[in-house]
Order: C-alpha cells, then structure tokens, then sequence
C-alpha cells in the first residue's frame, strides 16, 4: 500500500529493534517501497546513538524495551541534539500511562509492534509531513492521562 506522498524525495528511516526477525521484517517491507530509504539499522539503543552521529534518518522505529540504552533512554538523550528526527515508538507495552510519557517526552507517534506495515507506514508519511500520527488507542491514553491528572 503506498499512500500519496507530497515529498519528491523518498524519506529516509532507521529502525531500532532488538529482535532481529521484527527487524528483517520491517526491512524486508520498507525496502521494497519507492519512498522509503532505510538508511540506519540498530539491535539496541547503544548502538543506534552511535549510528547517528554519521547518518541523521528523518524517521526513527524505536523499540522501548532493549538492552543498554532503551528507548525512552534513547529519546530523552537525542530529542534536544536531533530536534528534526521524528520518532515513532514501536513496542509491546500499551498502558496508558507509559504512552502518555512517551508522547511528554517527544515522541511522534506510538504503536504496537502488532501493527500492520500499513499502518507504520502511514505513521511514518504522517510524521513527515505533519509531525505527528495518533491512532485512537494513543488519543484516547493522552485524553485518559489528562483527565487523570491532579488539577
């Protein structure tokens, strides 16, 4: 499924996993698509901040739960250096309160790691051009946690 893309150039994305066969699946699926260009590919956080210092992707998959550096770790240490980057968290986790503090700490998006590819590609298309994508289960955490919250 290619959605219209208002970009002439393809955008550019890293995926940031620790699995390996959702890694190679992701790959395997943005690959054959004519907008997208994977330009970096992480197993952990660690690495992925490494990685970064040669290749600035505009979209970033990232995992939450990894080893040495998670996810939340990773955007709280790069939201200020790369303020360009959009990041789309793509996890197991749903509650609603680790969404909302994904989302209070500058992620673009969040998604379930079940979510089709279709659907993480129209998050990446919408976080490029609008920076954000919120499906309904992440509209309804946020309106959820700001109702929660004390006056």
């Amino acid at each position: 499924m290619n959605l219209p893309n208002t970009y002439t150039a393809k955008i550019t994305i890293g995926i940031v996993d620790d699995s390996q066969a959702y890694r190679e699946a992701l790959i395997y699926y943005f690959s054959q698509l004519n907008d997208i260009e994977i330009v970096l590919v992480a197993e952990d956080g660690l690495q992925f901040i490494q990685q970064l210092e040669k290749k600035q992707p505009q979209v970033v998959l990232l995992d939450h739960d990894m080893p040495n550096v998670n996810g939340m770790s990773a955007l709280c240490q790069l939201r200020h250096i790369y303020p360009s980057i959009k990041f789309i968290m793509l996890t197991m986790f749903m509650e609603k309160a680790l969404i909302s503090s994904f989302i209070e700490s500058g992620a673009n998006s969040y998604l379930n790691k079940s979510a089709s590819a279709e659907e993480i590609y129209k998050a990446i298309i919408k976080c490029s051009e609008t920076d954000f994508y919120m499906n309904e289960w992440v509209s309804d955490a946020l309106v959820s946690g700001i109702k929660n919250k004390p006056a």
